[in-house]
């Protein structure tokens, strides 16, 4: 009986093995799919937090979009927002277009209208079929005009 006990105690602890293994495979195959869901490149907006630029007495948003490979064209959206009431309107915004890889562009409102703006960033690629795809967006970090 004892002989019994010891076999089935093998058998469970086997299996227990054969248990973690899986799941130390499946969880590798998870880890590893980003990998590939990547391959078509990484790309990425970025939002710079507005400025008060004196020379000028305007106040100006800039930002940029990136891609790792090269698309047939790229976009990007920089707008400047107001807060009103708690929320953030556009006040005004700026498209620029490129075929490179980079794309940059700046907004700017006139004066500084007392109250808090930020940046917003929106980066597109135009894909081979013809749509805009890998859509990126960022926003600053709050700046206070007085």
């Amino acid at each position: 009986m004892e002989t019994s006990n010891k076999t089935k105690a093998k058998a469970t602890g086997r299996l227990r093995s054969t248990r973690v293994l899986i799941a130390l495979g499946a969880l590798l195959l998870l880890a590893a799919l980003p990998g590939f869901a990547l391959a078509h490149g990484r790309y990425g907006a970025l939002a710079k937090q507005p400025s008060f630029d004196s020379g000028s007495l305007s106040l100006v948003g800039a930002g940029g979009y990136a891609t790792e490979r090269s698309h047939t064209a790229i976009r990007v959206t920089v707008c400047l927002n107001k807060r009103y009431g708690g929320r953030f309107f556009n006040v005004r915004c700026n498209t620029d277009y490129d075929n490179d890889r980079r794309v940059k562009a700046q907004v700017g409102v006139p004066g500084c209208v007392r109250g808090v703006w930020t940046t917003t960033v929106v980066g597109q690629a135009l894909a081979r079929s013809g749509e805009w795809t890998h859509t990126a967006s960022d926003t600053s970090a709050p700046f206070r005009c007085s």
